[in-house]
C-alpha cells in the first residue's frame, strides 16, 4: 500500500472514530490552531507558531 493510500485510510478511520465518539475537529486558520470539540466545547487545542524564514547564505 502506498503512503498516500495509507494516509487516506488513516484519515477515514480517524473521521469514523470522531463521529462514533460524537467529537469534532475544528481547524482555525486565523489563530493557527486545531481544537478537538465535544458539543461545541473545546476539549483539547493544539497551536503552532508561524513559520520563520531564514535568509539564504551566500557562498
Amino acid at each position: 500500500m502506498s503512503s498516500s493510500s495509507c494516509a487516506a485510510v488513516l484519515v477515514i478511520v480517524a473521521c469514523v472514530v470522531l463521529q462514533a465518539l460524537d467529537l469534532s475537529l475544528q481547524l482555525r486558520g486565523d489563530s493557527d490552531q486545531a481544537c478537538l470539540q465535544h458539543h461545541r466545547k473545546a476539549l483539547v487545542c493544539l497551536a503552532w507558531p508561524d513559520p520563520v524564514e531564514t535568509p539564504a547564505i551566500d557562498g
